[in-house]
């Protein structure tokens, strides 16, 4: 179900430079090296001291925490709006509460109550209380938009599924299309529901059609950032015919009726929008003077303006990064394609990473972070195999070669991923060893990379050539079969992966008689033969929405619910059931028992290959620092891979101070802070 992912790729923009993974899936503490800057910092004079600048290729779209899916603009929303649950530190796969003070748990799983802290409001000065929350989770579900994130509340709150038109008569193969006739009395329904309910003026209880063990993280999404209700109804006036509450129209996709909070902010965070001038595509943040100071009690952000500037090419962003004229510059989000050309080596001595894998600035005004290794993202790259494939009609293929086993396992023993990590990813890579991230819970670190061997791929297309499963799966010299690998034009290293494994099944069709072409065709293309089950390899590249492995296992596993199954036909009765299961387990122990299950019994099935596990690094001017303890990786010198941009809210400028310090052990940091706020710690839950 997740869009955020798509729009990732779409949107081309990393909050960071380039990605790819780091080994393992330690959740170890990101040491602050050597400062080698300071005394060149120390010896100048920082401009804009009072001013963060960030530069950046794509402009933000909307800044509604409602409807907003893309990586710009929910990079605006996380330092102006906040959330019951946060994340802290460089810890992305649990949370805790942040406009919450605590929370209880029904014994049936079905009921969370959440306990507000008192003394919070708005940057408009209303008051945060139980009302802003019902307006704010409620609105977000009201208006439903089919190309936003509410849907990661509407699946599991109470009414959420039976009110949704995502879930009911929803797409462009509805008789009126997404969002057709929305009554007022399916929306009655769903208030009288009670999905969300206030208790009392402090404390709201939200009631689930189903225990979810992935619903605190789902309440750290930027869907459901509490915004000011009285400035939301405020400039909300109802539609002729359309069901609605005050602050909220059903359908109101993309703030089509109302549209000011797509383009204005008012919120409880560390920041507030003073000003955004589209055509220009800049954007003014000016500190919150009345802020809160968090659950860590931070007090102010130490920087009173951030400008963000959007649209900026690449080499006016290269430019202006080492001339100064901006502190932050975001570079062009590469994904599974080849390491960008040159850029990075503007920044960084290439010798030295290949050498020592560390990332050593060529000019001391420039810092690189962090300095040995990347910091793992939460995303996945990997092939899938279409076992059903249809024809241009719409009816299955007599030959469906993917649905036997030996075949996708002989595919996958003929990718190279040794030489794909080091020759097309330059050593900025770790190999994919299963559906979830190395820096998420439930990864497991015992599977291995599936080996690169032709032999036994050799053997198994013999075997299955002339033993089919049904006779019309039959291939040999003398019955000749070609199969097509699809490629997204523009991707060069999807292409090479591609080549490769083309190569290698070509080198022995003489024997087998199964010859293989690669292509690139363009992405809207791409899309439709996927849709209509037309294309018969292609790759994928899943993103996190919000921590939790259920956000990963539904899409690659589930025969009912997934992604990557409806359109490939995969189906394994025993995983759908298991993926099914741990969603409900809120043991963390028995549901990682489940989960590693899972892993393996996919791998099993020899249905994906997996390319590499992402990561990622920033380079910043060497004036710019993240504040020692850190209530949440600032994304200069920490990261967390939950943000979808900096924090800046822990950010200063100026030389680094001696009393800095490294994010410490973010376990001991986590509890620490729960015992401060006397509560517990729930387990947590984002292609193409």
């Amino acid at each position: 179900m997740s869009r955020k992912a798509i729009t990732r790729i779409q949107s081309i923009v990393v909050i960071v430079v380039i990605l790819v993974a780091i080994a393992g899936g330690a959740y170890l503490a990101i040491p602050r090296g050597p400062m080698s800057t300071t005394s060149s910092v120390s010896s100048q004079t920082v401009p804009n001291q009072d001013t963060i600048v960030q530069e950046m290729i794509s402009p933000v779209d909307e800044v509604d925490p409602a409807t907003e899916y893309y990586l710009p603009g929910t990079a605006i929303i996380q330092n102006v709006y906040e959330n019951l649950m946060g994340f802290h530190g460089s810890r992305a796969d649990q949370v805790f509460p942040w406009l919450a003070q605590s929370y209880d748990l029904s014994p049936d799983g079905l009921t969370y109550t959440f306990h507000l802290r008192s003394g919070i409001t708005f940057s408009d000065g209303t008051a945060f209380n139980a009302t802003a929350v019902y307006f704010s989770l409620m609105r977000a579900m009201i208006i439903d938009d089919p190309n936003g994130p509410a849907w990661a509340l509407l699946q599991v709150v109470r009414g959420g599924m039976n009110y949704s038109k995502q879930y009911n008569n929803a797409g462009p193969s509805a008789p009126n299309g997404y969002g057709a006739n929305y009554t007022q009395a399916e929306l009655n329904d769903f208030i009288n529901a009670k999905g969300i309910e206030i208790v009392d003026p402090m404390t709201v209880a939200i009631h689930l059609e189903h225990p979810y063990a992935a619903f605190p993280s789902v309440l750290a999404f930027s869907v459901a950032a509490i915004v000011s209700p009285t400035a939301f109804i405020a400039h909300w006036a109802p539609t002729p015919g359309k069901p609605y509450i005050p602050g909220a129209t059903a359908g109101d996709y993309a703030d089509q009726y109302n549209p000011w909070p797509a383009n204005n902010m008012v919120g409880t965070g560390p920041y507030t929008l003073k000003s955004w001038d589209k055509s220009s595509q800049v954007m003014v943040l000016a500190r919150n003077e009345n802020y809160w100071g968090g659950p860590f009690n931070r007090g102010l952000a130490p920087e009173p303006n951030v400008i963000i500037k959007a649209g900026i090419d690449l080499n006016t962003r290269v430019l202006d990064l080492l001339s100064g004229a901006t502190d932050l510059a975001n570079f062009p989000y590469e994904g599974v394609d080849a390491f960008p050309g040159g850029t990075v080596w503007q920044f960084v001595n290439k010798t030295t990473w290949f050498s020592e894998n560390k990332l050593v600035p060529l000019n001391p005004d420039i810092q690189v972070y962090p300095q040995t290794g990347l910091w793992p993202e939460l995303s996945t790259a990997g092939v899938t195999f279409n076992q059903r494939i249809m024809d241009i009609n719409g009816n299955p293929q007599a030959f469906q070669p993917f649905a036997d086993i030996r075949i996708r396992k002989a595919f996958t023993l003929c990718f190279n991923r040794t030489s794909y990590l080091q020759n097309v990813l330059y050593n900025f890579a770790a190999a994919g060893t299963q559906i979830l991230p190395s820096s998420m819970f439930g990864y497991d670190p015992t599977i291995q990379p599936t080996p690169f061997d032709p032999a036994t791929a050799e053997s198994l297309l013999l075997d299955a050539g002339a033993h089919p499963l049904t006779p019309a799966n039959a291939f040999s010299p003398a019955r000749p079969v070609t199969l097509n690998i699809a490629y997204q034009l523009g991707m060069a290293a999807r292409a090479t992966v591609a080549t490769m494994i083309t190569s290698c099944i070509n080198s022995f069709s003489s024997s087998t008689g199964l010859t293989v072409n690669s292509g690139g065709v363009s992405e809207p293309q791409l899309v439709s033969m996927r849709r209509t089950h037309q294309v018969q390899i292609w790759f994928l590249d899943w993103s996190v929405d919000y921590v939790d492995p259920d956000d990963f296992l539904v899409p690659f596993a589930s025969a009912t619910a997934g992604f990557y199954p409806a359109f490939t036909s995969y189906n394994n009765t025993e995983v759908t059931k298991l993926v099914a299961q741990q969603a409900s387990i809120t043991d963390p122990t028995q549901r990682l028992q489940v989960i590693h299950q899972i892993e393996n019994l996919v791998n099993q099935d020899w249905q994906y290959i997996w390319l590499q596990k992402d990561s990622t690094y920033t380079i910043s001017r060497s004036w710019l620092h993240e504040r020692p303890n850190a209530s949440i990786a600032s994304g200069v010198e920490n990261y967390n891979p939950e943000m979808d941009g900096y924090y800046y809210y822990e950010i200063e400028k100026g030389p680094p101070t001696s009393s800095a310090a490294a994010i410490t052990n973010p376990f001991q940091v986590l509890y620490l802070g729960l015992l401060q706020t006397a509560t517990t710690l729930p387990t947590t839950r984002r292609v193409f």
